[in-house]
């Protein structure tokens, strides 16, 4: 097949084009699928590099592929001020053939793919201030140019291998259109999965393709709601390597790539797992509220991971044939002690290398025996960081620190050299690590953070585990990270411990290090890629990748015959994540001990939604008030508020503050060394972390930095609390101090919250809205049976509880579940029947037979009043066949007013009495009423009588209206109603239940 590379960087072959892990992932899958026949053709910029390839290379000029364009370039004004909105480049980009162990190499160069030919890569800060920002578009321009013009042969399909969705966002949407063309994705290192571009450039640039109809809408969900819990995320997030805020006009790149690459490649298993849910990093939370969230739940069957190797070169040779004594004492070092090392190019917060050079001198300060071989480095081999200079400058004998890029034979010596390999990358955004592969594989024993993208590597696993291949701390999320320095200088010396203590133990990590690094070869990810397009180009289905996509939680995505086929890994997944619904639905039976066990899994991960969805499910009140009660802010004698936070796994819990001033902290970094290692500093973004104090096991404590009455709570709004846990998940949660006016809502359904016609308005449904906005529950009341008002939840899109049969029972709507029932003893039915006839004659009798089936079965003179669906019999006994729930009565003369009043005066305490439906009086289990079954949902939610305002129009929401703490009758109301309630409302047919929610709940409402 003809396999079309598209890269920025592919200088695997020469370290002059070189800048990163990128090039030896293009140039060896680029050779590999060369050498397995297939026809490579790997497009790249010259980078102002030809004339020194040239002496090195038979590089051939390609005139007739000399191509002249325009690429019509979008400033923001808000970042290029002062510039002209519109900016045309007009280019003649020359092409360039270089064939190198059966790859044709296309270099393209031109006026700005030329520019900086010693960084490669725009340098931070470069937009809004140096056109050469727009290089990598710019090669995106002449690059898919060229493809289209030049490599693209009639009716011969190809397969456009394209490199980092930040150098290549353009193509997916623009080959998509191609029926020839398939393109591949590769996501090499984890850029934020926010990062956007102005929108106008986006719309400019595919428009001068002809994809100009791309729906650029459906890639980015609308911004949040200011001063809202997921707003204060954001800005927070901001503030670190995480996350990027832009205002409105901006397209997500990524999003573009994943909703119309025909495949999007990973290079491990974790990081495909890390990349299409961020699961356990603070940035989780966010992703989930994204579209992309959902097109990659959507494509699952499209997520590759085609894996990444070690060269061949490196593999073959033989670590045991290096002078490691020659070699480090021409360094200056004792080969007597342990060499830790460390190579990577210079990138201070990604690669953990501030907190390294801590725990370096902490190790060294405190007297280790062992030396640290350290290579950052950087575009010119330039020493870039004053601090980490002083700490080699003290220990010159312990500490070899080096800046230069150094070729294969320096790097291996190093390597082969070294007992340990030492790699804290932090933020996770490593796809693979191929140093720490390299050095591996020579037997140095890894030290690193337990990342999701490096797992592949298994130093995580504990030490006594047969596949454990070394030492591992927490992963970290954080630039200036004290406690990962803590963490490291703690592993070096336990490593240095094990080398000199127990050298059986270290002998076995060494070899099973070694083993493991060598089974990721080039070809083997070449291969699993080479199956992926054969089966892409031949339009072969991709199978669905069930355990995948179970791991991850995507249970409502998953396929039916998923359910079918694969109920045993489901399950298991649906226990790991701690959901029931999940479990049940994979054939697991839930009951007391299971719900408790998914509870604990959910509680595990701070995943307090599902942790009070499965209390709910499980009818369990105290697992409700676990959650409800984990954090209460309370007042101290000098009126400021504190807030004190519960979780037996956390690690550490910290308040987000918007508007704080930030605390001071000492410079990291100049301006030149944050230059110098291509990671821009991120932005203040008035928002500051504050950390609760540890109490106690579990407890923490801390000022909220509010002082004054109750009233400055709501002023304040909600407070957001980030959870770091002990296993290194972090977890964010939204507290409401104050909360809004009412935090339940309780509406009953028929003549109240619906018109006449069983229809629900729009402005209540916007009304509804606001009040969940407002983070309050709504929960409705009513007097039919669950199984009779499913049809109308549904139009609601109502998920959540519902109390149902004028209080006998609980029913969650987003199952589809009914939590609880009361049955009336149909004994005692036919004794009141007997009573009620025995003083007022003759009537009519229905029943609502028990759950699930719940049927109104009627005697047949109860006339006008049978509806649709009723069981009617001239056979009373009949109506005692099977359970019931309640029972109804209608008298031919008797008005229902007196009916209900006489009926409950033969009753007594033995059941309960209710009229709700003109001509009808209900009879129920005792102890039956709307209050008692609001009151049991209410404890699941945590709220009480205070929190609640009620709605209603009939005699049975009298018990409703009276517990709550404000109820409100709409004007069409019973006359009783009406001189009981707090306050009358417009007319259900007016929308008086939204009326009032519009005036309670004002600050969310919008009309």
């Amino acid at each position: 097949m003809h396999i079309i590379a598209f890269s920025f960087e592919c200088g695997g072959f020469d370290r002059r084009l070189m800048r990163g892990g990128l090039s030896p992932l293009v140039w060896q899958l680029a050779r590999q699928y060369a050498a397995q026949g297939h026809r490579v053709s790997l497009v790249t910029p010259a980078h102002g590099q030809l004339d020194r390839l040239r002496d090195t290379y038979a590089v051939e000029d390609q005139p007739h592929r000399t191509l002249t364009h325009t690429v019509p370039l979008a400033l923001d004004p808000k970042i290029w001020t002062g510039r002209p909105p519109d900016l045309s480049l007009e280019l003649t980009t020359t092409a360039h053939l270089l064939r190198l162990d059966g790859v044709d190499i296309h270099f393209l160069s031109d006026a700005f793919l030329d520019l900086l030919p010693d960084r490669l890569y725009p340098p931070p800060g470069a937009e809004g201030q140096d056109p050469a920002h727009f290089k990598p578009l710019v090669f995106q321009a002449a690059g898919l140019r060229f493809v289209q013009e030049h490599l693209r042969t009639p009716g011969e399909p190809a397969v456009v291998h394209a490199f980092e969705p930040a150098y290549h966002y353009l193509l997916p949407p623009v080959l998509a259109r191609d029926p020839l063309l398939r393109t591949v994705s590769t996501v090499a290192a984890n850029a934020p999965i926010g990062q956007k571009v102005y929108r106008p450039l986006v719309e400019r640039m595919l428009a001068l393709f002809g994809a100009d109809d791309v729906a650029l809408d459906a890639l980015d969900g609308p911004l949040p709601a200011e001063g809202s819990a997921r707003a204060t995320m954001g800005r927070a997030l901001a503030g670190t390597r995480m996350h990027v805020e832009y205002g409105p006009g901006h397209v997500g790149l990524f999003p573009l790539v994943a909703a119309h690459a025909d495949l999007v490649d990973f290079v491990s298993p974790g990081q495909r797992t890390y990349y299409s849910t961020f699961r356990d990093a603070p940035v989780e939370a966010l992703f989930e509220s994204l579209p992309v969230a959902k097109v990659l739940r959507a494509r699952a069957d499209r997520l590759l991971t085609g894996g990444c190797g070690v060269t061949d070169s490196w593999l073959a040779r033989d670590p045991s044939a290096v002078d490691r004594t020659g070699f480090l004492r021409g360094l200056g070092l004792d080969p007597d002690r342990p060499v830790f090392y460390h190579a990577a190019r210079y990138a201070v917060h990604h690669k953990g290398q501030l907190e390294l050079m801590r725990a370096v001198e902490e190790v060294l300060d405190g007297g280790l025996e062992a030396s640290f071989l350290i290579r950052c480095a950087t575009a010119d081999g330039a020493a870039a960081n004053a601090y980490f200079r002083s700490v080699a400058d003290r220990h010159p004998d312990r500490v070899r620190l080096t800046w230069e890029l150094a070729d294969e034979d320096t790097l291996f010596r190093e390597a082969a050299s070294a007992e340990f390999c030492v790699f804290p990358s932090k933020f996770e955004l490593d796809g693979f690590l191929i140093a720490q592969a390299e050095a591996m594989a020579c037997g140095a024993v890894p030290l690193a953070t337990d990342q999701q993208v490096t797992r592949h590597f298994r130093h995580a696993l504990p030490l006594d585990h047969p596949e454990a291949t070394g030492f591992a701390v927490p992963a970290s999320f954080r630039d200036d990270d004290p406690e990962l320095a803590r963490l490291l200088a703690e592993r070096i010396r336990e490593a240095a411990a094990v080398h000199a203590r127990r050298p059986g133990t270290y002998a076995r990590l060494s070899a099973t290090s070694r083993a493991t690094a060598r089974r990721f070869t080039w070809r083997r990810a070449a291969r699993a890629r080479l199956d992926a397009f054969t089966g892409l180009l031949g339009d072969a289905p991709r199978p669905y990748p069930v355990e995948e996509a179970a791991a991850d939680g995507w249970f409502d995505d998953l396929p039916d015959s998923a359910w079918r086929d694969r109920p045993g890994t489901i399950r298991a997944a649906a226990l790991a994540h701690g959901d029931a619904e999940a479990w049940e639905r994979a054939g697991g039976t839930l009951d007391p001990r299971r719900y408790e066990e998914l509870f604990a899994a959910a509680w595990s991960r701070a995943d307090f939604a599902r942790c009070l969805r499965t209390a709910i499910l499980a009818n369990r009140p105290d697992l409700a008030d676990r959650v409800h009660g984990r954090a209460r802010v309370t007042r101290d004698p000098d009126g400021s508020w504190r807030l004190t936070y519960r979780h037996d796994g956390a690690a550490t819990v910290e308040i987000v503050r918007e508007g704080a001033a930030a605390p001071a902290r000492a410079l990291l970094e100049t301006a030149a060394e944050t230059l110098a290692s291509d990671e821009p500093a991120p932005a203040a973004t008035g928002t500051t972390f504050r950390a609760l104090a540890r109490t106690a096991p579990g407890t923490f404590t801390g000022p909220l930095g509010l002082t004054g009455p109750p009233d400055t709570l709501s002023d304040a709004g909600a407070v957001v609390v980030m959870v770091t846990l002990a296993t290194g998940r972090v977890a964010w949660d939204s507290l409401s101090p104050a909360g809004p006016p009412f935090r339940l809502v309780a509406t009953d359904l028929d003549g109240t919250l619906l018109r006449d016609d069983q229809s629900v308005s729009e402005r209540t449904l916007r009304a509804l809205a606001a009040v969940a906005d407002a983070g309050a529950h709504h929960v409705v009341v009513t007097g039919r049976p669950a199984a009779a008002c499913a049809r109308v939840l549904d139009a609601l899109g109502y998920r959540g509880l519902a109390v149902c049969g004028q209080g006998a029972q609980l029913y969650d709507a987003g199952s589809g579940r009914l939590l609880s029932s009361a049955r009336l003893s149909r004994a005692l039915a036919r004794r009141i029947v007997t009573r009620v006839e025995g003083e007022l004659g003759p009537v009519e009798l229905g029943v609502v037979t028990a759950a699930p089936d719940s049927r109104f079965k009627v005697t047949e003179r109860f006339g006008e009043r049978i509806r649709h669906g009723w069981d009617v019999t001239a056979d009373r006994d009949r109506l005692w066949d099977t359970p019931v729930d309640k029972l109804i009565l209608h008298h031919p003369t008797v008005p229902e007013d007196e009916l209900a009043v006489a009926v409950q005066r033969l009753c007594g305490a033995e059941a309960t009495v209710v009229h709700s439906v003109k001509g009808m009086v209900e009879v129920l289990p005792p102890g039956t009423t709307k209050a008692a079954g609001i009151e049991r949902a209410a404890r699941l939610l945590g709220c009480t009588a205070a929190d609640t305002l009620a709605f209603g129009d009939m005699p049975n929401d009298l018990p409703l209206l009276a517990w709550a703490a404000h109820g409100v009758a709409v004007a069409n109301a019973h006359p009783a109603l009406l001189a009981a309630a707090d306050e009358i409302a417009p007319a259900n047919e007016q929308d008086g239940v939204a009326r009032v929610l519009e005036r309670l709940f004002a600050s969310t409402y919008a009309p």
